[in-house]
Formats: structure tokens, sequence, C-alpha cells
């Protein structure tokens, strides 16, 4: 396993017109894919809990995940940066959901699932944001692969957010 020094750096790099350009590097982590699944998550039920419940049964404390399908109402949450809060926007369905991503870690010891989906109505306006509680599933079908090393989450002062561990 590869780990970085956990310490955000900053080194300089040149272009050809000589402009400099502060970049961070990243932390990372290398991590190697365990066991796999395909999943229906039950018709009415709430999208987020039965993700996180989905989790739990399988024992998977660390893992990415896709899902497709279509949801009876969506709720999600748009990051407000400035201020370090969520605003919750809720849809009356129907919607599909056009493109569902995210994973799993732990943070203080539980099981954290963290989700983002784009939706669109019948027209074919898409939103899009931070899945909530409150998402009723008409269908839908998810693909989650558990992760080794564990990853858990850790509170960022600068960012207001819990923010993977690595």
């Amino acid at each position: 396993m590869k780990k970085s020094n956990g310490y955000p750096q900053r080194q300089t790099i040149f272009t050809s017109s000589h402009i400099i350009f502060p970049v961070s590097i990243m932390n990372w982590l290398e991590v190697k894919g365990q066991r796999e699944f395909l999943c229906n998550i039950p018709y009415d039920s709430d999208l987020l809990l039965s993700l996180k419940e989905l989790a739990k049964a399988l024992k998977i404390k660390s893992g990415i995940f896709t899902f497709i399908g279509a949801l009876k109402t969506a709720c999600l949450f748009y990051y407000v940066q400035n201020e370090k809060k969520f605003e919750k926007n809720v849809f009356d369905g129907p919607v599909e959901i056009v493109s569902g991503m995210g994973n799993i870690a732990t943070f203080e010891g539980d099981i954290v699932v963290h989700a983002h989906l784009v939706i669109a109505d019948r027209k074919g306006n898409c939103y899009g944001g931070h899945l909530t509680e409150g998402s009723k599933v008409f269908a839908c079908e998810v693909y989650l692969r558990e992760l080794s090393p564990a990853v858990s989450r850790k509170y960022d002062s600068l960012t207001g957010l819990n923010l993977l561990v690595l």
C-alpha cells in the first residue's frame, strides 16, 4: 500500500510562457478492489438510507458505487461554500436518475454513504447535488465495490466538510 505524507505541499510549476503557477500536491491512498455486488433498491424506499443499510448488511466499511434508475421524489443538498452550510432542494417526481455515484467510509465509527446524483425531469431538464434523506425510489440498480484498506472521514475546518483521510 502506498500513501502520501498526509500534508498538502506546494510546488511551483513553470509554463513555456514563464508564468508561475503554485499548485498543491494531492494526498492519495492506493486501494484494492475487493468484493463486488449488483443490487436492487426496493420500491418506495429511501435511497440514501437503503444504500447505508446495504453497506452495513454487507459489512462494507469502505467502497465506491454507481447507480441508475428513477425516483418518485428527489431530495438533494447544495453546499453553500462561503456559508459552510447545506441548502435542501426537493423535486417532486417522477424523475430519472441520469447519473449516481458515491463512496462509503466511516466517521466516528459509523458508516457514511456520500452520494451525488444528477436527475432529469420529463423534459430533460437536469439537476444535481448531494443525495440526502427523503429521496423515494421508483426503481434503482446499484453496482457496489468494496475497497481495502478501510477509509475514514475527518472534519476539515477549511471547508466545513467531513473529508476522506488519506
